[in-house]
């Protein structure tokens, strides 16, 4: 405060000076590095020439009585500054530099409203800076790698700007400009994830690059002569309602949380058009204008909706990567590239999307394995049951005419039954048959007579699997040795001891 009345005092003190002996209001350059420098231009309203502040000066923070600067105002490399401030200070022609102010936390220039360039660069400073200004008319502005929190301050309602170079602010919350047209570049790039963009008049972009927004808003901006890209954002409805026209590239990558693209005036790219990286987006639809591209067309994503409707011509390649297999290459057919054509829907890694299923077909995968677990179950239990009856085979009985009388056939076993047992009757015609008896039938007789049974062993005393065998008739007992096969395949029947010797009356019949 003792400065700042210091200075007053001086003023007064020049003013009654008679005028020739004031400071001359031209010069090149004046550099203030002290109070007196800055008394000596405090009665120019109108100054023309550079004012700059010295390397190693903290305690002049203030330009005195100057309104107009036809020049530039030049404050860099100073690590000591803490404040600029000016209360009559108006419009600026040339350059405003603010460079590598590492204590800076204070700007107030409340009448600042017109100047050609604006640079504020280097002002790491741990506090947010204060900016009261109006300023209103600027032609060329460069933030970079300062701890701005809002440019509420630059309000920049002008009708054209060269440069918006916005970059590097990593604590920018919000970034608001009223500028109608930019005439060379447009990069607001690299500042807080959180950052949002409002343009609200911008109709016409030379060049624009958008990256780490979480918002644009650019309602009425029509075309752009070169370039527009938009990447690495947050955003998640990318909507230009009234833009038709891209004189270079478009490309919209890198958008995780992109959901949705909205440009449905969008009729001719020039360039190429590049469209990749967000995952979440899955139709193009919001491009149901687009008819021209005049270089490359390459998407790749997880699209399942990849029609451009309007579309008739790609002047290069084309090229649709899909992770997501649902994705027909029908939606861009081959007639559209007049370069190579290559579409290709296979999931990423083999994997195909997982899409999350409904209420409806969840119950109906339900219902469906149930079915499926009753029929495996069933079929199991069958097959089992198959399986234990199959040991027993019945075969019908047939009957032998003898004396009158009718004589039961012993019941017939299958192979697997012959395997483990070593005994019976094998039909001499088939050997698949085992009679499973141990009786031999005889003739009238109603009950078969028993027949000796004895075990087997091996000869040199262990013990082998056991099993019956029978006994046959001795030679001396043995009325007939002819035994005949059954035509029917069925078991042979032998004579029994007690049988009387007969004629053959028949096949299968003995008298």
């Amino acid at each position: 405060m003792w400065q700042t009345a210091l200075v007053l005092l001086l003023a007064c003190f020049l003013l009654s000076v008679p005028s020739r002996t004031l400071a001359q209001c031209n010069n090149a350059t004046t550099t203030l590095r002290n109070i007196a420098d800055v008394v000596a231009i405090a009665t120019c309203t109108t100054y023309t020439g550079d004012i700059v502040v010295a390397t190693d000066v903290a305690g002049i923070s203030a330009l005195l009585g100057v309104e107009e600067v036809i020049g530039s105002v030049i404050v860099a490399n100073n690590s000591a500054l803490t404040t600029i401030s000016s209360d009559s200070l108006r419009s600026v022609s040339n350059d405003v530099i603010l460079d590598t102010l590492p204590l800076l936390t204070n700007i107030s220039l409340p009448m600042w409203s017109s100047v050609n360039t604006i640079i504020l660069n280097k002002i790491p400073a741990p506090n947010v800076i204060n900016m009261q200004t109006t300023v209103q008319k600027v032609t060329n502005l460069y933030i970079t790698d300062t701890t701005l929190e809002t440019l509420f301050g630059l309000l920049l309602q002008t009708s054209q700007m060269e440069n918006l170079i916005i970059t590097g602010n990593q604590f920018l919350q919000s970034c608001w400009f009223g500028v109608g047209n930019i005439t060379q570049q447009a990069t607001i790039a690299n500042n807080s994830a959180q950052m949002t963009l409002t343009l609200p008049n911008l109709t016409y972009a030379y060049n624009m690059e958008i990256t780490n927004a979480s918002a644009i808003e650019m309602p009425v901006l029509q075309s752009i002569n070169q370039n527009l890209d938009i990447s690495y954002s947050a955003v998640q409805n990318l909507t230009l309602p009234v833009l038709s026209y891209v004189g270079g590239d478009l490309d919209v990558k890198n958008n995780a949380q992109l959901v949705g693209i909205e440009m449905p005036d969008l009729v001719n790219v020039q360039g190429n058009v590049e469209i990749s990286g967000s995952p979440q987006l899955e139709s193009l639809s919001g491009l149901s204008a687009l008819s021209f591209i005049g270089k490359d067309l390459t998407l790749a994503g997880e699209f399942t909706d990849a029609h451009l409707l309007a579309l008739t011509a790609v002047n290069g390649n084309l090229t649709l990567t899909s992770t997501d297999a649902t994705a027909p290459c029908a939606d861009l057919p081959k007639s559209l590239a007049k370069g190579t054509y290559t579409c290709s829907s296979t999931p990423a890694g083999g994997q195909h999307k997982r899409t999350p299923l409904s209420k409806g077909a969840i119950a109906g995968l339900a219902l469906a394995a149930g079915v499926l677990t009753i029929a495996l179950t069933a079929a199991v239990v069958w097959w089992l049951l198959r399986r234990r009856h199959a040991g027993v085979r019945e075969i019908p009985d047939t009957t032998s005419t003898t004396g009158g009388g009718a004589t039961d056939r012993p019941a017939l076993a299958s192979l697997a039954r012959e395997k483990r047992s070593s005994y019976g009757y094998h039909d001499l015609k088939s050997t698949e048959q085992v009679v499973d008896a141990g009786r031999v039938p005889g003739q009238h007789q109603q009950q078969p007579e028993d027949v000796a049974m004895r075990d087997l062993g091996r000869k040199d005393g262990s013990v082998e699997e056991r099993g019956e065998v029978f006994e046959m008739p001795t030679e001396a007992n043995r009325e007939r040795r002819e035994m005949s096969a059954s035509p029917t395949g069925a078991a042979v029947e032998m004579a029994s001891p007690h049988e009387g010797v007969g004629e053959r009356a028949g096949e299968g019949e003995w008298r």
